[in-house]
């Protein structure tokens, strides 16, 4: 054991400067791990926070029925069970609202809320004009109201409205509110009152559409265990519990697929990291060839040596994890002093340091790699012969068993090491797969190029001869190189694709140009003056069309799979078909539809037709060719199904339909409109045009979603720059260590330059051998790491982010072109000192 020691101190004091890059790599790759590991916990935390804020809690349970006394007592044994530490209740009814005093001849409908006074578990209500909330507002019948329904219904604070059969006194103005999200506007403008006050506004009788909420704080390991236990036992109770990173919520998934793009960022730059550790590692060894050869000679075991050599790894691995932490703390340190000057979000608010969880999975994950990487290649030392002290030859090619076992058993440590770095197996298992196949394609194209290109050896070009000669010859680097540097393109070229699909996902469009605002009960007489009004440019409103809709029920289908015959056949056996539709007719395709069988009109036709819903007629077997029967206010109406839409629900709020009629059949039938518009930026020009349009149009609502979709864009632009930022440290990582693992091939080619220049070679030629050389390694390590990278998108899109496929075209070919450079670039580089210098130093050295 004390010769294993010995040696491996004395091996690192000699050959310190050689084994330095595999200290940096493995400095690099622990310092990216433990620093993006911090920055993912401090924006999770922030991204938690701010979902948390939008929902309003961690868990809500919501029925728009009374609560069933049985169900409740389940409802609270689970929330004791998962130690809930906060609740409150709200019930939201929509409402019509007056001015008390009946100056003003206008009612306007509301959402009202009605609180308890620990609302809101997070976020808070700001009020305008710098008034502070506090419950004691809402005591003793007084309300709080947004702005909209002061422009509404001309009234101030501290006027009287009236609600139901109670009146109210507004005690102030809705600034901001927590609660809420993408798509689930209210019906009209907020009204918040007591909770102990909504009884008596008589709203809750018979046929009322209350819909009651508890909303609950639980431990966050907790969260879904309980949405398990809650949605087995209330599946049976139209009882409907949620959370804040609930999946089924849009902007839920959004949060999650930023969690495990951000968690296999991690993944990657350990995958990274150990590439250039298995070339450190592969190069050192054929540079102590001789070494090994004289310790043999003088009685040495294999099992001795690899101890060494093991030893001094995990030596080197230590030292260099925790290099990688304190450059970490470093760095994670700084974060806030680069954004100080930024304007306040979600990354200038997040607690930035460095946790002792992160600094552990590290310093682990660092040593681990460095093991399992160095193993394989550490294994060849059991065929160095001591006659290599003697003459050169070439090491034996039989089948190795120990050298396949040991690759088995890194093969699954590496499994189990990035699904523990990604939190998830299947990920793990994914990545790992195309790794190990990408591998093999790479060592096969090794071979597939020389054997392309050996008829080029006959070449009068100097050096394109020699170029491909290097290729070929007896310890040739083109299947190191093309191995190290494809598998480098591969994950590098992969997560920038994932990440342009991730942001490409996100289901929350932050153009300034999306719908803000919506005008419901547009009657068909007003049309023309609703159009007339939201074009006057002194409003400044945006774009907006004007929607016709109708109410409508399904009543029979005579089709190729599905017959039901009369309405309540319908309701029993006609899958999503049973309830209320809103229709619409138009003669064009929206933006976010598209035909996927069957062929949409483009002019009017007395003959009905309609189009239907993807999703909708895979559940109900729908077909183009069937028809269907609607009763549209008591009139039945039989289209045909002339075609099947596929519809972009997350692009919706330009107007997002089941069914579209073919214009003609349904003109002349009775309809309101509705009209999706960006509205005024300008706060006080945005308050004119309600109150104009109100005192205009006194029926129509308006219903204005700007705040919501304010704060929704300000906590995804907040993510998407996070996840920008580290995928910059990918790209950053794996060049820095890509460049290493190149240049690590700089010592077996030092000899040969000095060789070529002995016998008479000029710099030049020299130069222009490695830039064929490499220029060539380079472009097919590039091609077939981006062709990997598609196979790698593909499969971490399907299985793990969840997200439609996507080829980002650009982000291959630049992958490629990049790579071919950098390859070729840095194999001239890197051998400048001995293109430069006399050669005499380093025969001698050899």
């Amino acid at each position: 054991m004390m010769f294993v020691l010995r040696m491996a101190v004395r091996e690192t004091r000699a050959s310190w400067r050689r084994l330095l890059f595999f200290f940096v790599c493995i400095a690099v790759g622990v310092a990216a791990i433990v620093a993006l590991r911090s920055v993912i916990q401090s924006v999770r935390d922030g991204v938690n926070t701010e979902a948390k804020a939008l929902v309003g809690a961690d868990v809500v349970i919501g029925t728009n029925r009374d609560w069933p006394a049985e169900a409740r007592q389940r409802i609270d044994s689970h929330l004791a069970e998962a130690g809930a530490f906060a609740r409150t209740e709200t019930t939201e009814t929509p409402t019509m609202v007056r001015p008390v005093d009946g100056s003003t001849p206008i009612a306007k409908m509301a959402e009202l809320r009605a609180v308890q006074s620990a609302y809101p578990l997070y976020g808070a209500i700001s009020l305008q004009n710098g008034q502070t909330y506090s419950h004691a507002l809402l005591e003793d019948h007084g309300a709080l109201v947004r702005p909209e329904l002061l422009t509404a219904l001309q009234v101030k604070a501290g006027d009287r409205i009236a609600i139901g059969l109670t009146t109210f006194t507004i005690r102030g103005v809705i600034a901001r509110e927590p609660g809420g999200g993408p798509g689930g506007f209210s019906l009209g403008p907020r009204i918040y009152i007591d909770y102990a006050d909504l009884p008596s506004t008589g709203l809750l009788g018979l046929g009322s559409r209350a819909q009651r909420l508890l909303f609950v704080r639980v431990p966050d390991d907790k969260v879904s265990t309980l949405m398990d236990a809650l949605r087995r036992d209330l599946r049976q109770d139209f009882i409907n519990p949620r959370s804040y990173r609930s999946r089924e919520d849009q902007i839920g998934r959004d949060f999650a697929r930023a969690e495990d793009y951000l968690s296999l960022v991690g993944l990657v730059i350990v995958i990274l990291g150990g590439i250039a550790v298995s070339s450190v590692t592969r190069v050192f060894i054929l540079q102590k060839i001789r070494s090994i050869a004289v310790l043999k000679c003088v009685g040495a075991r294999n099992v001795q040596i690899i101890a060494v050599y093991i030893l001094q790894v995990m030596i080197l691995g230590l030292a260099g994890s925790l290099l990688g932490v304190a450059i970490a703390r470093a760095a994670v340190g700084a974060i806030p002093l680069a954004l100080a000057s930024s304007s306040p979000s979600l990354l200038t608010e997040a607690h930035y340091g460095v946790t002792w969880s992160a600094a552990a999975q590290g310093i682990a994950i660092g040593v681990l790699v460095s093991l399992l990487f160095s193993v394989v290649p550490l294994l060849q030392v059991r065929f160095i012969k001591p006659s290599l002290l003697l003459r050169d030859e070439t090491v034996r090619r039989r089948k190795d068993w120990l050298g396949i076992a040991a690759l088995v058993v890194v093969s699954c440590a590496l499994v189990a090491v990035t699904a523990w770095q990604a939190s998830s197996l299947r990920v793990g298992v994914v990545v790992c797969a195309g790794f190990a196949g990408l591998a093999v394609v790479l060592q096969l194209a090794g071979k597939g190029l020389v054997a392309l290109v050996a008829p080029l050896a006959n070449s009068k070009s100097f050096p394109l001869r020699h170029a491909v000669l290097h290729l070929s010859r007896p310890g040739n680097q083109t299947r190191v190189v093309l191995l190290a540097v494809g598998l480098g393109a591969f994950f590098i070229v992969g997560i920038r694709s994932l990440q342009a699909s991730l942001l490409d996902e996100f289901s929350i469009q932050t153009s300034v140009d999306s719908p803000d605002m919506f005008l419901l009960d547009i009657q068909r007489g007003q049309a023309d003056g609703v159009r007339a009004f939201l074009g006057d440019k002194s409003y400044g409103a945006g774009e907006y069309q004007l929607i016709p809709v109708l109410r409508a029920r399904v009543v029979g289908v005579s089709g190729r799979e599905t017959n039901l015959d009369g309405a309540e056949e319908v309701r029993q056996k006609g899958v999503s078909l049973g309830r209320e539709f809103t229709l619409t007719y138009r003669d064009h395709i929206e933006a976010n539809e598209k035909v996927i069988e069957g062929a949409f009109w483009s002019s009017p036709s007395s003959e009905p037709e309609v189009s239907v819903e993807r999703q909708i007629a895979e559940r109900a077997r729908l077909h183009v060719g069937d028809t269907m029967r609607f009763d549209i206010l008591g009139r039945t109406i039989s289209p045909r199904i002339t075609s099947i839409r596929n519809v972009e629900w997350r692009e919706s709020r330009n107007g997002g339909f089941v069914f579209v009629f073919r214009p003609g059949a349904l003109d002349q039938a009775p309809q309101t409109y509705v009209s999706p518009l960006k509205g005024p930026s300008d706060p006080a020009a945005r308050a004119r045009f309600q109150h104009d349009l109100v005192e205009q149009f006194p029926n129509v609502s308006v219903i204005d979603f700007r705040d919501v979709l304010e704060r929704i864009r300000d906590v995804m632009s907040k993510v998407t720059l996070a996840i920008t930022i580290v995928g910059g440290l990918v790209l950053f990582s794996g060049v820095l260590i890509l460049i290493g693992a190149v240049a690590m091939t700089k010592f077996q080619r030092v000899y040969e330059a000095a060789v070529f220049k002995t016998l008479g070679a000029n710099t030049r030629t020299i130069g222009r051998m490695l830039l064929f050389e490499y220029g060539v390694l380079g472009s097919l390590a590039g091609v077939i790491g981006s062709v990997g990278a598609i196979g790698l998108t593909w499969g971490v899109s399907k299985y793990a982010l969840e997200i439609p496929w996507k080829i980002f075209v650009t982000e291959h070919v630049a992958g490629v072109v990049l790579t071919a450079f950098l390859v070729a670039v840095i194999g001239v580089v890197s051998s400048l000192d001995v293109l430069r210098h006399k050669p005499l130093a380093t025969l001698r050295a050899e």
